[in-house]
Protein backbone atom coordinates (compact mmCIF):
# COMPACT_ATOMS: atom_id res chain seq x y z
CA UNK A 1 0.00 0.00 0.00
CA UNK A 2 1.29 3.45 -0.65
CA UNK A 3 1.60 6.11 1.62
CA UNK A 4 -1.03 8.31 -0.44
CA UNK A 5 -3.26 5.36 -0.25
CA UNK A 6 -2.93 4.81 3.35
CA UNK A 7 -2.82 8.38 4.11
CA UNK A 8 -6.73 8.72 2.59
CA UNK A 9 -7.61 5.63 4.49
CA UNK A 10 -6.93 7.26 7.66
CA UNK A 11 -9.07 10.28 7.25
CA UNK A 12 -11.95 8.26 6.78
CA UNK A 13 -11.50 5.84 9.45
CA UNK A 14 -11.64 7.15 12.84
CA UNK A 15 -14.64 8.46 15.54
CA UNK A 16 -14.25 12.51 15.38
CA UNK A 17 -12.42 15.14 13.51
CA UNK A 18 -9.73 16.10 15.97
CA UNK A 19 -8.91 12.47 16.58
CA UNK A 20 -8.90 12.18 12.22
CA UNK A 21 -6.43 15.25 12.61
CA UNK A 22 -4.78 14.07 15.58
CA UNK A 23 -4.03 10.41 13.86
CA UNK A 24 -3.49 11.20 10.20
CA UNK A 25 -0.67 13.85 12.12
CA UNK A 26 1.13 10.89 13.75
CA UNK A 27 0.50 8.74 10.66
CA UNK A 28 2.13 11.07 8.17
CA UNK A 29 5.04 11.80 10.81
CA UNK A 30 5.77 8.08 10.96
CA UNK A 31 4.96 7.47 6.76
CA UNK A 32 8.01 9.95 6.02
CA UNK A 33 10.37 8.55 8.20
CA UNK A 34 9.77 4.95 6.75
CA UNK A 35 13.80 3.56 6.42
CA UNK A 36 14.83 5.40 9.40
CA UNK A 37 17.05 3.78 11.78
CA UNK A 38 16.76 4.22 16.05
CA UNK A 39 16.92 7.67 17.22
CA UNK A 40 19.27 8.86 19.48
CA UNK A 41 18.78 8.04 22.92
CA UNK A 42 16.60 5.57 22.63
CA UNK A 43 17.36 2.25 24.10
CA UNK A 44 17.98 -1.49 22.12
CA UNK A 45 13.82 -2.18 21.96
CA UNK A 46 13.18 1.64 20.73
CA UNK A 47 9.38 1.38 19.42
CA UNK A 48 8.44 2.93 22.61
CA UNK A 49 10.48 5.41 22.83
CA UNK A 50 10.34 6.22 18.63
CA UNK A 51 6.14 6.27 19.42
CA UNK A 52 6.67 8.96 22.25
CA UNK A 53 8.82 10.92 20.15
CA UNK A 54 6.42 10.87 17.10
CA UNK A 55 3.41 11.91 20.01
CA UNK A 56 5.88 15.05 20.67
CA UNK A 57 6.82 15.78 17.21
CA UNK A 58 2.73 15.29 16.37
CA UNK A 59 1.78 17.86 19.21
CA UNK A 60 -0.06 15.02 21.02
CA UNK A 61 0.60 14.15 24.54
CA UNK A 62 3.28 11.52 25.47
CA UNK A 63 3.66 8.70 27.55
CA UNK A 64 6.79 9.18 28.86
CA UNK A 65 7.86 5.34 29.12
CA UNK A 66 10.36 3.18 27.04
CA UNK A 67 7.92 0.08 27.38
CA UNK A 68 5.47 -0.61 24.44
CA UNK A 69 3.35 -2.36 26.95
CA UNK A 70 2.70 1.04 29.02
CA UNK A 71 0.74 2.40 26.07
CA UNK A 72 -1.92 0.14 27.41
CA UNK A 73 -3.27 2.62 29.38
CA UNK A 74 -2.50 5.81 27.43
CA UNK A 75 -4.54 7.77 26.07
CA UNK A 76 -7.92 6.79 25.07
CA UNK A 77 -9.58 3.19 24.06
CA UNK A 78 -9.70 2.80 20.04
CA UNK A 79 -11.62 0.37 18.37
CA UNK A 80 -9.87 -2.19 17.48
CA UNK A 81 -8.13 -2.35 14.03
CA UNK A 82 -9.44 1.22 13.14
CA UNK A 83 -7.00 2.75 11.11
CA UNK A 84 -5.09 5.91 13.74
CA UNK A 85 -5.53 3.80 16.34
CA UNK A 86 -2.00 2.62 18.91
CA UNK A 87 -2.09 -1.06 18.29
CA UNK A 88 -0.40 -1.80 21.69
CA UNK A 89 1.27 -5.65 22.13
CA UNK A 90 2.93 -7.34 25.21
CA UNK A 91 6.90 -6.44 23.35
CA UNK A 92 5.95 -3.72 20.36
CA UNK A 93 3.62 -0.66 19.94
CA UNK A 94 2.36 1.00 16.24
CA UNK A 95 -0.10 3.16 14.54
CA UNK A 96 -2.34 1.15 12.50
CA UNK A 97 -2.35 2.40 8.80
CA UNK A 98 -4.98 -0.10 7.21
CA UNK A 99 -5.39 -4.34 6.61
CA UNK A 100 -2.79 -6.37 4.69
CA UNK A 101 -3.88 -8.61 2.36
CA UNK A 102 -4.19 -11.68 4.73
CA UNK A 103 -6.64 -9.79 6.66
CA UNK A 104 -3.81 -8.83 9.52
CA UNK A 105 -3.80 -5.38 10.45
CA UNK A 106 -1.21 -3.52 8.69
CA UNK A 107 1.04 -0.79 10.94
CA UNK A 108 3.95 1.39 11.19
CA UNK A 109 6.28 1.32 13.50
CA UNK A 110 9.91 1.78 15.08
CA UNK A 111 11.94 -1.00 15.48
CA UNK A 112 10.87 -3.27 13.20
CA UNK A 113 13.71 -4.74 11.48
CA UNK A 114 15.47 -1.99 12.85
CA UNK A 115 13.89 0.86 11.01
CA UNK A 116 10.44 2.68 10.87
CA UNK A 117 8.55 0.09 8.64
CA UNK A 118 5.28 -1.06 7.59
CA UNK A 119 4.41 -4.79 9.15
CA UNK A 120 1.60 -6.71 9.19
CA UNK A 121 0.43 -8.30 12.52
CA UNK A 122 -2.90 -10.26 14.03
CA UNK A 123 -5.38 -8.40 15.66
CA UNK A 124 -5.50 -11.28 18.39
CA UNK A 125 -1.59 -9.96 19.51
CA UNK A 126 -2.76 -6.69 20.64
CA UNK A 127 -3.21 -6.31 24.37
CA UNK A 128 -5.05 -2.57 24.09
CA UNK A 129 -5.95 -0.75 21.17
CA UNK A 130 -5.58 3.31 22.17
CA UNK A 131 -6.11 6.64 20.66
CA UNK A 132 -3.85 9.44 21.14
CA UNK A 133 -4.49 12.59 23.28
CA UNK A 134 -3.66 16.01 23.15
CA UNK A 135 -0.94 18.00 25.29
Amino acid sequence: MTSAIVSVIAILAVDSPSMARDAQTVINVMLGELGASRPTGCPGRWCACYMDAVLVRSGLQPLGSNRAVDFAGYGEPAEPGTVGAIMVMPHHVGVVVGLCDNGQVQIVSGNYSNTVALGCYSPSRAIAWRAPVRS
